[in-house]
């Protein structure tokens, strides 16, 4: 099957999946405007909008990344049916401020529980306007169905079945790695955040080596530790994620398509469950059966590779000038130890090529986009380890990174955002700071005892960032 029968054009649809959530927000929460110019975030690598190769690659790869799936490729469990839906803000390739996944504490395999289930799209049967058949597979729901997460959401069988796997039930609390019903080992959740994409290739393009030593070099008190993958026939050091779940953003790419999508590919080809194998549903077959259903073009390119192309090639979001009190927040910045895991400043290997892996057909990034990849100095604001943060843990075992580990968020574009944390559970940046527990306390204590003036100015720096 071609790639481009599996998708329906996008157009209207995709805005109409872009600005739903926006408004819905608006309806729930009154957000104050940013006060920060978010203009040029979402461009390519300038390397990459100078080459016409490498160009079309993006453009490719960004298009399939605003495309609804539809059935029967989409699902049988997922999040949504686009990756824009979840990376929309303050463009495409962001964050989204709204949680796009739920994990539960007594699930130990590190997947979410899925929010939708292609058994609850469809509704009312086939339509007709004056005797003419206008839908005649029924109607797909709207949004997207029944969310397993509400109360009052009558689960389809495929969401049945997810509940019972993930040990999930609606009425559970959020995680607290700390309290007294954590450590009696009660069953809780937490929620995601989707992460934004900009400048994924410049991280994904660090040598294991550098961030192994960065970890040694950080005093004990906040020495991060290095979350080792076996990933793509080799040992990586994972850097993806909010538990650094992914190495390389091949492998990012698959476990997100995988998860938040229900698409199978060649590096993720076991689907999540069987539950609508074979099950029609207003005459439409809602799930095949057959595996991966994302397989290489002509080109050696499955629309997962197309879409790491896409995140390979943006460009880190950009800084704001900074006045005289930013100028300060950055030196505050620096002496109450935020610096110390939300490092300013990495730089990329010199041969990127010889360890970020071809695409799932075996084609190598191209010699020009190694070029833009390499020996560039890049600021994320990250050591991308993973931190031992007390209560601030999301409470969820993800392979070697426990409750209480989360890898260091990076900061760069954290201006565009509205809501902060990996469960969006503050959109205020003085709030996100006191938060901080573990191995991110002090600093956050130190936060507490500057003057408001000071407090004021480190913020300033951040909404530069």
């Amino acid at each position: 099957m071609r790639l481009r029968s599996w998708f329906v054009v996008l157009s209207a649809v995709t805005l109409l999946v872009i600005a739903q959530p926006a408004r819905l927000a608006a309806q729930a929460e009154q957000l104050g405007p940013l006060r920060a110019d978010i203009g040029g975030f979402g461009q390519p690598l300038p390397a990459v909008a100078d080459n016409a190769a490498d160009l079309a690659l993006f453009l490719a790869g960004q298009r399939l990344f605003g495309t609804p799936l539809s059935i029967p490729v989409l699902g049988p469990l997922f999040n949504n049916r686009t990756c824009v839906a979840c990376h929309f803000q303050p463009t495409m390739g962001g964050s989204g401020e709204f949680i796009s996944e739920i994990h539960t504490r007594s699930d130990f395999s590190g997947l979410p529980v899925h929010t939708f289930a292609v058994d609850n799209m469809l509704r009312a049967g086939a339509q007709t306007q004056s005797g003419a058949a206008i839908f005649r597979h029924g109607l797909a729901a709207v949004p997207l169905g029944c969310e397993i997460s509400d109360p009052n959401c009558r689960l389809s069988p495929c969401q049945q079945e997810e509940a019972r796997r993930k040990n999930f039930s609606p009425d559970l609390p959020i995680c607290d790695p700390s309290s007294a019903a954590f450590a009696a080992g009660e069953n809780c959740t937490a929620q995601r955040q989707s992460t934004n994409l900009f400048g994924l290739g410049l991280v994904e393009a660090v040598a294991d080596d550098d961030l192994i030593g960065l970890a040694k070099s950080q005093p004990p008190a906040i020495r991060g530790t290095p979350r080792m993958v076996d990933e793509l026939g080799a040992r990586r050091v994972a850097r993806f994620g909010w538990k650094a779940d992914g190495a390389t953003l091949r492998a990012f790419a698959a476990l997100a398509t995988s998860n938040e999508l229900g698409l199978t590919t060649p590096d993720a080809a076991k689907e999540n469950t069987a539950c609508a194998d074979g099950v029609v549903q207003f005459g439409i077959l809602l799930d095949a059966g057959h595996e991966p259903e994302d397989t290489p073009d002509a080109g050696g390119r499955a629309m997962l590779d197309r879409l790491v192309d896409f995140m390979r090639s943006l460009q880190p979001p950009p800084r704001l000038a900074e006045d005289r009190g930013a100028r300060r927040g950055e030196r505050l910045f620096a002496a109450i130890g935020c610096a110390g895991c939300h490092i300013p400043f990495l730089t990329t290997a010199a041969n990127p090529a010889a360890f970020i892996p071809p695409t799932t057909g075996g084609v190598p990034i191209s010699a020009s986009l190694n070029k833009a990849l390499a020996r560039q100095r890049f600021s994320p604001f990250s050591d991308f380890l993973l931190h031992d943060m007390n209560s601030l843990g999301d409470g969820i075992t993800s392979g070697s990174a426990g409750p209480t580990m989360m890898r260091t968020a990076p900061l760069w574009g954290v201006r565009s955002k509205v809501r902060f944390l990996h469960d969006g559970r503050t959109d205020d940046l003085s709030t996100a700071i006191r938060l901080h527990d573990g191995q991110g306390r002090d600093s956050a204590q130190q936060f507490e005892d500057l003057s408001p003036q000071d407090r004021a100015a480190l913020i300033s720096y951040l909404e530069t960032l």
